[in-house]
C-alpha cells in the first residue's frame, strides 16, 4: 500500500468516527433569517457537531426561539444587538472568539449585519478554516445616509476578503453583491435560495380564524407582516389603507408585526374602520389561512419571507418592485398601464405609490378568478424552489467543499481535500 493510501485509509477512519463542528452565529432569534438558521442548525445536527451564536432582539421585535426544538448547543451573546455599541460589539467580539478558540470549529456561517461582521472577524483571527456568510438581504439601499451608506460598503468588503464563501439568496442579490455594490467577485458568491417547512401552509382554518379574529366572511384582506422599521415604508401602507377606507372598498387589511414605527402607523390610520393591528403570531400559518392576498410596501427587501409563506397558502401578492421581490415573481408577465408596476402569474410588482399599490388591490377583488389563479401558480412556484429538503442538500454540498487552514503546511492541505472526499461520499 503506498503512502497516500495509508493517509487516505486514516482521513476515512477519523472522517467516520466524528463529526465536523460547525458553528452558526444569527444577530437574533426574529425574522426570516432565523427561521433559517434554526433550521439548518436542527436538520444538520446528524451530520455535524452544531452550535447556534445569537444576540439579543431590538425594540418591538418579537423572540422566536419557538423554532428550536431545544436549546442545545445554543449559545447566548446579550452584548450582540442591531444597535451600534463600540463598548458592547467589543464585547461580543471578544466572547465569539472565544467560543470559537475553545471550540475549533472546521466551519463558521454567519446570519444578519451584525453577526456577519462580528462573527466572519471573530473567526478569522481564531483561525477558522472556513467561513461563510449568507446575505438574507442587505443595507446598501433605504436604510442609511450616504456617508454611512458608503462607510458599510467599505467594512462589507474588507470582511468579504475574510471569507471563504458568500451565499446570496437569489439571482438578483448576487448581481448586486458583485457588480451594483462589489462586495466580493462574482465567483466567490454561491447561490442558495430560502427553504422552509412549508408543510402546514395551505390546510387554511378561514373561518374559525376569521371568526376569532373579528373580520367579516365578505372582506377581502389583504395580510401584511413586517418588523415596523422604515425600510418596511408605513407611510406608504397607511396612504393605501387610507385611499381604501375612503373608497368604501372591501378591502380589509391585516397588519402583523411591531416595532419603532408602530406608533406612527397608528396615528396615520387613525379612524380607518378597514384595519386590524395583531402584533406578533407565532401561528403564521392560521394567520395566512384568514387572508385572501399577501401585501409588501417595503423600500428594499432580499428574498420576503412573507410572500413566500403567502403562496404557500395558495395567496397572490400585491409588493412594490424592489430587491429580491422580482425573483419571486412566475411567468406570464406583462406591464401594467400609466408605468404603474407590472403584473406576474402570481402577484403584482408595482411602482412605491399609492396609486399603483391601489390599483393592483382593486384588480385581485374586481376580476373574477384572478386571485385563485395567481395562488395557485404561486403555490406550485414555492413548494418546488423553497422547500427546505433542496436548501439542506445544497448547504451540505457547500460545507462538503475542501477547506484548509490560511497557514496549513502541504500535510494538512493534502489531509483537508481528502477528508472533504470522504465526507462527501459517505
Amino acid at each position: 500500500m503506498n503512502g497516500t493510501a495509508k493517509t487516505y485509509d486514516a482521513v476515512a477512519e477519523k472522517a467516520a468516527t466524528s463529526r465536523p463542528k460547525l458553528v452558526r452565529i444569527l444577530g437574533r432569534f426574529t425574522g426570516g433569517p432565523a427561521r433559517q438558521a434554526c433550521l439548518l442548525h436542527e436538520q444538520l445536527a446528524t451530520d455535524y457537531h452544531t452550535h447556534l451564536i445569537a444576540g439579543n432582539l431590538c425594540t418591538g421585535e418579537s423572540e422566536m426561539d419557538y423554532l428550536l426544538g431545544s436549546n442545545d448547543g445554543v449559545f447566548r451573546i446579550n452584548e450582540m444587538s442591531r444597535e451600534i455599541s463600540m463598548w458592547s460589539d467589543l464585547c461580543a467580539l471578544w466572547k465569539i472568539y472565544r467560543f470559537l478558540r475553545r471550540e475549533r470549529p472546521e466551519i463558521v456561517h454567519t446570519h444578519t449585519a451584525k453577526a456577519g461582521a462580528l462573527g466572519r472577524l471573530a473567526a478569522w483571527l481564531a483561525g477558522v478554516p472556513m467561513i461563510i456568510h449568507t446575505y438574507h438581504g442587505h443595507v446598501f439601499h433605504g436604510y442609511f445616509s450616504p456617508a454611512k451608506t458608503k462607510a458599510y460598503l467599505i467594512i462589507e468588503r474588507v470582511l468579504g476578503k475574510l471569507s471563504t464563501k458568500i451565499i446570496a439568496i437569489s439571482e438578483s442579490q448576487k448581481k448586486e453583491l458583485s457588480e451594483t455594490y462589489q462586495i466580493v467577485p462574482a465567483d466567490k458568491i454561491s447561490l442558495i435560495s430560502n427553504g422552509f417547512d412549508l408543510h402546514s401552509f395551505g390546510a387554511q382554518q378561514r373561518t374559525e380564524t376569521r371568526k376569532a379574529l373579528g373580520i367579516a366572511e365578505d372582506r377581502f384582506v389583504f395580510a401584511w407582516t413586517a418588523r415596523m422599521a422604515p425600510v418596511k415604508d408605513v407611510d406608504l401602507l397607511a396612504k393605501v389603507i387610507r385611499a381604501q377606507a375612503e373608497k368604501e372598498s372591501k378591502a380589509f387589511f391585516l397588519v402583523v408585526g411591531d416595532g419603532d414605527e408602530k406608533p406612527r402607523l397608528e396615528q396615520l390610520i387613525q379612524g380607518c374602520n378597514n384595519v386590524k393591528l395583531i402584533g406578533w403570531h407565532d401561528n403564521m400559518d392560521q394567520i395566512w389561512g384568514a387572508a385572501d392576498a399577501g401585501l409588501l410596501t417595503s423600500r428594499n427587501e432580499g428574498t420576503p419571507t412573507a410572500l413566500i409563506e403567502a403562496m404557500a397558502t395558495g395567496l397572490p401578492f400585491v409588493s412594490t418592485d424592489v430587491g429580491g421581490v422580482k425573483d419571486l415573481a412566475v411567468e406570464p408577465m406583462g406591464p401594467l398601464p400609466e408605468g404603474l408596476g407590472k403584473w406576474a402569474g402570481n402577484g403584482f410588482l408595482t411602482a412605491r405609490t399609492e396609486k399603483a399599490m391601489s390599483f393592483c388591490i382593486e384588480q385581485l377583488m374586481e376580476v373574477p378568478g384572478m386571485a385563485a389563479e395567481m395562488g395557485a401558480a404561486g403555490r406550485a412556484f414555492v413548494m418546488e424552489r423553497f422547500a427546505s429538503e433542496r436548501l439542506i442538500k445544497e448547504m451540505m454540498d457547500l460545507y462538503r467543499t475542501p477547506a484548509t487552514p490560511r497557514h496549513a503546511t502541504p500535510r494538512q492541505k493534502k489531509e483537508a481535500v481528502l477528508a472533504s472526499e470522504v465526507r462527501q461520499t459517505a
